[in-house]
């Protein structure tokens, strides 16, 4: 797998050190944000191949900023999963219905992250073959 250029954006400092460090562990480049205000201009200027979003961040949650990025043409091709403790299916429902690719559910089970991650990219890679 090649190297990718990951977004993560998470509040907490502790979730962003743990995800940040099995991305660069699997060999990834790592950008991070602390809340969904800061999403869509990151996407713009570092172009991320991915992006693992919090839901629940303090200014702008994790489904405004995945709305905002899919309703613009500029960032709309960008795999998004969504990171969060809220594992409701009502949750999983609106993340899709939004632009999610994948939802992973704190706290993740060993090598969840590395394999929807990996599961992503080669998705995204597919669609842009198309």
């Amino acid at each position: 797998m090649s190297v990718a250029r990951i977004l993560v954006v998470d509040d907490s400092a502790d979730v962003r050190l743990a995800l940040a460090t099995l991305l660069e562990d699997a060999g990834h480049e790592v950008i991070e944000a602390e809340d969904g205000d800061q999403v869509f201009n990151i996407v713009l200027k570092q172009k991320p191949h991915l992006v693992l979003l919090d839901v629940m961040m303090p200014r702008v949650s994790g489904f405004d900023a995945l709305a905002a990025l899919k309703a613009d043409t500029r960032t709309a091709h960008v795999p998004v999963i969504m990171v969060t403790a809220k594992g409701r299916p009502e949750d999983m429902a609106m993340a899709r219905s939004l632009g999610a690719m994948e939802y992973i559910t704190k706290p993740w089970s060993d090598g969840d992250v590395e394999l929807r991650v990996q599961w992503a990219l080669a998705a995204a890679r597919d669609l842009q073959r198309r």
